[in-house]
């Protein structure tokens, strides 16, 4: 966030690509996958001084990921943040995970959802919790009370299979912390459970 806003007013707030290519090693690879033509320009022009480093695909993330996977290292993390703008993504992102898992069983995957108040919101982590994973982290952070009328997003959600063994450690540390910071309301909450092999 301070690399996006040098001047320290928060005017940008970048995106999980940013993200991901300010935690990445020289010798990592970054391949986005996004499917509206106007963010693909987006992401190319942000991205183009990466070179070879970052690849942006014009394509349908869940059908890409197939051809992907497994990787040649043999070692990834698959970043899954659809929109959700359809009713289906929630049923794409569990069949996309579980194929994953059979092509890929040892890789780390990272879903990020919104919680909202529709019911697809509340049935996602059962099912996410049922795929044939060894391990995995659920974590959730609400910052406000649902609206009454059951609209707009009240905080986010991640579902970690084979998560880094610090993680669990490092979001029991921020996540009081994060509530805090971010609570708009006294509805501010978190959840945090896990399973290991």
């Amino acid at each position: 966030m301070r690399r996006a806003n040098p001047d320290g007013r928060l005017k940008i707030y970048p995106g999980s690509p940013s993200f991901a290519l300010s935690m990445m090693r020289a010798q990592d690879r970054l391949r986005l996958c996004e499917l509206h033509s106007r963010e693909v320009l987006r992401l190319r022009e942000n991205f183009q001084a990466c070179g070879r480093q970052v690849v942006v695909d014009a394509a349908d993330g869940f059908a890409a990921l197939k051809g992907l996977l497994p990787p040649p290292p043999r070692r990834a993390l698959v970043l899954i943040d659809p929109p959700y703008e359809e009713r289906r993504d929630y049923e794409r992102v569990v069949l996309a995970l579980k194929d994953s898992l059979q092509r890929f069983p040892g890789g780390s995957y990272l879903l990020w959802y919104p919680l909202l108040s529709k019911l697809e919101t509340h049935e996602l982590p059962p099912r996410l919790k049922r795929l044939p994973a060894a391990a995995w982290l659920h974590v959730s952070l609400r910052v406000r009370t649902p609206a009454a009328d059951g609209f707009g997003m009240h905080g986010s959600g991640l579902f970690v299979i084979n998560p880094p063994w610090t993680l669990q450690a490092t979001l029991q540390e921020s996540l009081p912390w994060l509530r805090q910071v971010l609570a708009v309301d006294a509805g501010a909450a978190f959840t945090l459970e896990s399973q290991a092999p």
